[in-house]
């Protein structure tokens, strides 16, 4: 009588483990179910992307960003910015990029377009002299824009693939003037001891610098670099 007790516990405490254990199983599948279809379906976030196809300008949202104000200046700079959302069997992505930039000058209200109408993708817009953490600000001289006007690639958007433009502005956004062209990397940019502006570029695969007068905008000197000479493998 006693073992037929104790048979009969030791069943019941096994039927309820595997009950248990069915149910955590249960729940860990759904768990993981879930995971994977809001994954597949979730809305992915892109930046530095523009479809040009006119489907998908139609259905862009603009709007304008936040007002930042330009060192040693009493004007203030924001993005506008362009959303498109298009879809994909596994879901949708949504890319929001630059495509001007709005200036407002607090000391007399008035306001201006950098490129009034502008089309194209801007990349970054560098402030020269840049800011130094910990010390106060220096007036800028000049921003230095990286922009996409052209789907070189040809697939069908304006994104950091496709060949680039530096262009130039005064800090106030005035005198805006496109510089170089046909950029495939920007590799870096500083202003000179003697206050010209310097842009390191590649270009149809070389390495160049190029100087430019910060009161003319004028390039006063743009040549490729030494080219690294390669060792010949010895056999």
């Amino acid at each position: 009588m006693t073992s037929r007790r104790f048979f009969a516990v030791v069943w019941r405490t096994n039927a309820l483990l595997i009950l248990v254990t069915a149910v955590l199983a249960c729940a860990v599948l759904t768990y993981a179910a879930w995971q994977i279809y809001r994954e597949t379906t979730r809305t992915r976030q892109a930046t530095g992307v523009m479809n040009v196809a006119e489907e998908q300008i139609d259905r862009s949202k603009v709007e304008l960003g936040r007002f930042d104000a330009i060192a040693g200046t009493s004007v203030l700079r924001a993005p506008l910015q362009l959303q498109q959302e298009y879809g994909f069997s596994s879901g949708s992505k949504e890319a929001t990029s630059v495509q001007n930039y709005l200036f407002y000058d607090s000391s007399d209200g008035t306001s201006r377009w950098l490129v009034p109408g502008s089309k194209g993708l801007f990349l970054s817009a560098r402030e020269l002299p840049e800011r130094e953490y910990a010390k106060p600000a220096k007036p800028v001289v000049v921003v230095v824009y990286e922009l996409v006007e052209a789907d070189t690639s040809g697939d069908g958007k304006l994104t950091a693939s496709d060949a680039k433009t530096i262009a130039l502005s005064d800090p106030v956004g005035s005198r805006f003037t496109r510089v170089l062209t046909g950029v495939e990397d920007v590799n870096g940019t500083t202003l000179t001891s003697s206050g010209r502006l310097l842009v390191l570029y590649t270009a149809s695969s070389a390495l160049k610098a190029a100087e430019i007068e910060g009161e003319s905008h004028r390039i006063v000197r743009d040549a490729a670099l030494q080219t690294i000479a390669r060792r010949k493998q010895v056999e």
